[in-house]
C-alpha cells in the first residue's frame, strides 16, 4: 500500500502515547496520507475523548474510492471500511487547488458538489448561501493562521488520527484542520489518537 505521509516517524511518535491514559501526540501533518472510511465515531461521539483503542482487522487497507467529504453524507458499509488516499478526497484537493493554484472556489467540485446539495440533504455548516460564506471566510482565515504561525492548540477540540499497520495516518475527525495544516505546509500540529491498529502496538512492544 501507498501512502503520502512518513511512516517510520508515525512509528516513533506512537511509542509515546502506546499504553499510557492519554491520547495526544505532536505529528508532522505531512504525515497525514489518508482519509478514514467510513469514520469510526458518529457526530455525537465527537464531544468525548476516551482512552486510545487497539483494533484489529483490515480497517486500515487502503481503498480505492472517491470521497467529497464523509460517510454521513456517502455512506459506506462497515465490512468495506479502509483508509481513502488524500489524493482520493475532494475536499482535500479543493484546497490544494484554490491556496495553492489559485482556483477559485466556485471552479472546484468539492464546492459545486456541496452546492448541489443544499435542496436535498445538506451539508452541515454549509447549508445556505450564507453557511457557505462564512465556511469560506473560516477557511482563508485558518489557512493564514498556518501560513503566519498564529494558530493555536485547542485541547478541548484537537483533531483525531487513526494509525494503521506501518504507521499509515488517517483523518477520523477534524478535516478542516488536518487538511488545511498540510496544505500550508505546518510541521507540527497536536491530534488526539482514536484507534492504533493492534498489529502496529504489538510490533512497537518488541525490543
Amino acid at each position: 500500500m501507498s501512502g503520502m505521509g512518513s511512516e517510520n516517524k508515525t512509528l516513533k511518535l506512537i511509542k509515546s502515547i502506546v499504553g499510557r491514559s492519554f491520547q495526544r501526540m505532536t505529528i508532522n501533518p505531512a504525515d497525514i496520507g489518508y482519509l478514514q472510511y467510513p469514520e469510526f465515531r458518529s457526530s455525537h461521539q465527537l464531544f468525548i475523548r476516551p482512552r486510545t483503542r487497539r483494533r484489529s482487522g483490515n480497517w486500515d487497507q487502503e481503498i480505492d474510492a472517491e470521497v467529497f467529504w464523509s460517510s454521513v453524507y456517502e455512506p459506506a458499509a462497515d465490512a468495506a471500511r479502509g483508509m481513502v488516499p488524500l489524493q482520493h478526497y475532494v475536499f482535500y484537493n479543493a484546497l490544494e487547488a484554490h491556496f495553492l493554484n489559485g482556483q477559485p472556489w466556485r471552479d472546484t467540485r468539492w464546492y459545486q458538489w456541496v452546492i448541489a446539495r443544499q435542496d436535498n440533504d445538506p451539508v452541515r455548516r454549509y447549508r445556505n448561501k450564507d453557511e457557505v460564506a462564512e465556511r469560506l471566510e473560516f477557511l482563508e482565515t485558518l489557512y493564514s493562521d498556518f501560513k503566519s504561525g498564529q494558530y493555536r492548540d485547542e485541547a478541548v477540540s484537537r483533531p483525531i488520527v487513526n494509525i494503521g499497520r506501518q504507521g499509515r495516518m488517517a483523518i477520523e475527525d477534524g478535516r478542516h484542520r488536518l487538511c488545511m495544516a498540510r496544505v500550508a505546509g505546518l510541521k507540527q500540529l497536536s491530534v488526539d489518537v482514536n484507534i492504533i491498529h493492534a498489529d502496529t502496538q504489538q510490533v512497537l512492544f518488541e525490543e
